[in-house]
């Protein structure tokens, strides 16, 4: 009876020591990638970018070498796993699971990207340039409570793809099965032209530049939102005096969301007397208009540019450093 017991046992022991066969995760996982490269700005026929290849570039953007995968937890939204891959993509070694998984475009000059441990974290910016600039109602404004907007350099053209709940099954092992998870990069950072027409005395002018208030200091990577205070871009313009023409192309992460934020043009010129003259517009309707997919600001105000004895022409005289650490803005 004992030994019929012991054998029974031993029986039972090797039926629960059994080796069932497991199924193992694999890396067959490709994540393909499409990068859209046509530009979000049109170029009017009268502006030469064959002549500036620096505001070619500005429109066309740099394609990326290299991408950078983040791979997010579906539940906990948080930072598991990342890859770098040439730009159309190749296989990366993720484990099965639930993701969410964020490809943005490594190699941008002055665009960065920070806070990707998580999901919505992921930020792109630029730098501050140090200047600051207010916008005032009018020249004899004493308006206090009117809030400075830092001047942040231009952004250059971040491509940006995203993939939400991406499924990875669990693979048998030894087996060739492939998943492929497909997204296309597009860019977070808008073009737009600026066309001011119809200006006199070109030739007057040694040089020209803009600050542009009423914009966004960046973007999220993952739904696009914006960060809760405006920024001001500036940037050189084209002094164009045959056709009496200022016109420029310039990168921003989009106009500030708040209603209450205008977009403001203001123009600076220094002439080649030495004496320095601005004027101010309001582009916001321009901004705002549904209809306006050329990211074309036209602004078509005759002007005339000062002489040597400063005879106005729509313009006000610079009494301030406007290189300085604030320059106010006057609406009139």
């Amino acid at each position: 009876m004992r030994r019929t017991l012991l054998l029974l046992l031993s029986l039972l022991a090797l039926a629960a020591c059994h080796r069932i066969p497991m199924y193992e995760a694999e890396s067959g996982v490709y994540l393909k990638l499409n990068l859209a490269l046509d530009r979000n700005v049109e170029i009017g026929d009268n502006l030469d970018l064959d002549a500036y290849p620096a505001l070619r570039l500005k429109a066309d953007g740099k394609v990326p070498e290299m991408v950078r995968a983040c791979i997010y937890d579906a539940e906990s939204h948080e930072l598991v796993d990342e890859d770098f891959l040439p730009p159309e993509g190749g296989f990366v070694n993720i484990p099965a699971g639930a993701y969410d998984i964020v490809v943005y475009g490594l190699g941008t000059e002055v665009t960065q990207v920070e806070g990707t441990q998580t999901r919505a974290g992921g930020y792109a910016y630029t730098g501050r340039t140090g200047v600051k600039v207010k916008v005032l109602s009018d020249a004899g404004s004493e308006e206090e409570d009117v809030e400075a907007q830092s001047v942040i350099y231009e952004p250059d053209h971040l491509f940006v793809g995203r993939i939400a709940g991406a499924v990875v099954p669990v693979f048998p092992k030894g087996g060739e099965e492939t998943v492929v998870l497909e997204t296309t990069l597009e860019r977070v950072v808008q073009s737009w032209t600026l066309e001011i027409r119809h200006v006199e005395g070109l030739e007057r002018v040694q040089s020209a530049e803009v600050y542009l208030v009423g914009q966004a200091a960046g973007r999220y990577l993952w739904d696009g939102r914006m960060p809760n205070h405006p920024a001001a871009l500036s940037f050189p313009v084209v002094v164009d005096a045959g056709k009496e023409l200022l016109w420029s192309v310039f990168n921003t992460f989009g106009r500030f969301p708040e209603a209450e934020s205008d977009v403001v043009v203001n123009l600076l010129l220094t002439l080649t007397s030495g004496v320095k003259c601005r004027v101010s517009f309001d582009v916001t309707d321009q901004f705002l208009n549904p209809d306006n997919t050329a990211h074309r600001i036209v602004i078509d105000e005759p002007l005339v540019v000062p002489d040597a004895e400063y005879n106005g022409g729509g313009f006000d005289p610079i009494v301030d450093d406007w290189d300085g650490e604030e320059i106010d803005v006057i609406l009139k």
